[in-house]
């Protein structure tokens, strides 16, 4: 095995300095080729904020709606939750009056066509009752679910003329949101309600270690238990699915932890890895919101007032985080206290401020979505070209082209800049949404749980990018469709559910296939990973080396891959990668070198969090120390 010694300290030190200065020049370059762009071509979609604050980069419909109905949604957001604290003081009819305030929340944002919303969850709660416990039950609610969201979305969302041309008027008031948008979060709840319930009917049950007799109900003195068990004995404590759910997130139930395998569950680099947020309490937290979802609750709870509550319920309803049933009932009917603390819920609104103030900066220096929607890097090198033709000098030398063409580099920059924007867009709207869940007392599934920068393997980055959505596609689609056992098969199967469920489009279901299509060879080189002739390498500077250079080589096809879909388009990789290729084979290396020191550095840090996780299993073996910040 490796040490810690001053020789292995300065590689990663020169690493560090190398990824740290191509950075910046990533940063310095970005910024100036955005201004050379704007004085020469006007970007769309840029907003002029005045002289203080210049332009902004509003050209994605869904920021630029967001942002500015951000003020109005905090407000009813506030109220609601007001209302949520003060019908906890009547408990008896605390249910209802939450289901009221829901009814009045989806009136306003779907207007009229809150009464599809209503018909349809009504439908859905019927069949899981009357189809519960039995044999292919579930595929029932499956079909209800899937066949009334395809008939939303090729409907347009329904226009009442269709059904009447009485009720065409209603067409006039459908609310300040498209319902069918947003339908296919509800069809998520619906099935979760669905298998829950069919599972409970069905004697499922968590299987317990008998010192744990508390369940998962207990109150925080169970943490000591739970994060001072070994990977081996918290393996024990888990059922299969469970299991099977953390090997997925990349959690250890069955031995120790190797930070910089990549062979092993995606080398941790997806949401969750080991220790991936397993500071402070974060990892109790994680462990109870599992246990609370594999428990099934007392019949009586799956009832038509918690039904309607999980389905409404108006800080998850409009972008999620995905929470199933089983968490969120558990949360609201039997848990007495959040699972969070006040400290921490302010805490995340701090993470949440400085996330929105980074995407702001983003948008005003670096208007980088803009150039790609737009495709006004196409535009300037086809102008480029047309110059040098006519001043009669050629295209065949890079040199000859205007100082402001743009160059491989440019497209490379544009295409990690979009994808930052994204991350950090994402970022924003789901801690946004979540933030308020928390101070509302339910506690749902961190969505971005590691940094887009922090990724090498496809598998590890799908679990870390909506990675609520993950674990609900894990409990309600892989597991039951055999896991690990038909897994190859299962992929092609989910990626394809979740184009469908995205949007219908074939561009879509085209991505979705060239994943599961990329994901096959990874699951190959992790299988060799894990096989006798090279576990003997395993914790060499060799092997991590090797894995480095694997990694490397993973990102810059993913990197191509962003390229195609945000930046030039099939039709121009062809030509940006002869641009590469022949003329400028020096930039290929370069970047190949950043990414192999970038994963160096990505090793290191999942070596740094598995030994703060060993240091929390200590403290926490030795007397549970360090409290959950206000749950006391």
């Amino acid at each position: 095995m490796e040490r810690w010694n001053i020789f292995l300290l300065a590689e990663r030190l020169i690493y560090l300095t190398l990824v740290a200065g191509l950075q910046l020049n990533v940063l310095r370059e970005g910024y100036h080729f955005a201004k050379t762009v704007q004085s020469i071509v006007t970007l769309p979609g840029l907003r002029d904020e005045g002289p203080q604050f210049g332009r902004n980069d509003l050209s994605d419909y869904q920021w630029r709606s967001f942002r500015d109905s951000a003020p109005l949604l905090a407000a009813a957001m506030v109220i609601f939750i007001a209302m949520s604290q003060l019908a906890r003081v009547f408990p008896r009819i605390r249910q209802a009056v939450m289901v009221a305030l829901s009814l009045v929340f989806l009136c306003a944002v779907h207007g009229a066509c809150a009464a599809y919303i209503i018909a349809l969850a009504g439908g859905s709660y019927l069949l899981s009752r009357r189809l519960a416990g039995r044999p292919y039950g579930l595929l029932g609610v499956w079909v209800y679910g899937c066949a009334t969201l395809l008939l939303a979305r090729l409907s347009e969302g329904l226009p009442f003329a269709w059904i009447s041309p009485r009720l065409a008027p209603l067409d006039h008031h459908r609310g300040l949101l498209r319902w069918h948008i947003h339908y296919n979060l509800m069809v998520l709840r619906f099935i979760s309600f669905a298998s829950d319930l069919h599972w409970s009917r069905g004697g499922k049950r968590t299987k317990r270690n008998s010192g744990d007799s508390s369940g998962p109900f207990a109150a925080a003195g169970t943490r000591a238990g739970i994060e001072g068990a070994t990977g081996a004995e918290l393996g024990a404590l888990c059922s299969p699915e469970e299991k099977q759910q953390r090997r997925l997130s990349g959690k250890a139930t069955e031995g120790p932890y190797e930070p910089h395998l990549a062979s092993r569950s995606g080398g941790g680099g997806g949401g969750g890895g080991a220790a991936a947020g397993d500071r402070g309490g974060s990892s109790f937290v994680d462990y109870e919101l599992r246990a609370l979802t594999n428990t099934p609750l007392p019949l009586p709870y799956y009832s038509l007032l918690p039904f309607l509550e999980y389905v409404l319920y108006p800080p998850l309803y409009i972008a999620g985080p995905i929470i199933t049933f089983n968490s969120f009932a558990a949360q609201r009917m039997l848990r007495r206290q959040s699972l969070l603390g006040p400290r921490q819920v302010l805490a995340y609104a701090l993470r949440v401020a400085l996330a929105w103030g980074c995407l702001e900066g983003l948008t005003h220096a670096l208007p980088y979505n803009s150039i790609a929607k737009h495709r006004v890097l196409d535009r300037l090198a086809a102008a480029a070209r047309a110059a040098t033709s006519q001043s009669g000098l050629g295209s065949n030398s890079v040199g000859r082209l205007p100082a402001w063409a743009p160059r491989p580099l440019h497209y490379a920059i544009t295409g990690y800049w979009v994808l930052i924007f994204m991350w950090l867009k994402f970022t924003v709207l789901w801690r946004f949404f979540r933030l308020v869940s928390l101070s509302d007392g339910v506690v749902p599934p961190e969505n971005m749980t590691r940094c887009v920068c922090n990724n090498y393997d496809i598998e590890g980055f799908w679990r870390s990018w909506h990675a609520s959505y993950n674990r609900w596609l894990v409990r309600y689609m892989y597991v039951p469709m055999g896991g690990s056992r038909w897994r190859a098969a299962n992929v092609w199967v989910i990626f394809t559910f979740v184009a469908l469920w995205h949007d219908l489009e074939w561009r879509l279901l085209g991505w979705a296939w060239l994943m599961a299509a990329a994901i096959a060879p990874e699951m190959v080189a992790k299988a060799f990973g894990r096989s006798a002739a090279v576990r003997r390498w395993y914790g060499t500077a060799t092997f991590r080396h090797v894995c480095a250079l694997a990694a490397a080589a993973n990102i810059l096809m993913l990197m191509a891959a962003n390229l195609v879909g945000f930046v030039v388009g099939l039709d121009g990789i062809v030509p940006l990668a002869q641009q590469v290729l022949l003329k400028q084979p020096g930039f290929l290396a370069v970047v190949f070198l950043a990414l192999f020191a970038a994963v160096q550095l990505m090793f290191w840090k999942r070596e740094w969090e598995a030994s703060a996780a060993g240091a929390a299993v200590e403290m926490g073996a030795g007397g549970g120390g360090g409290g959950r910040g206000g749950d006391g």
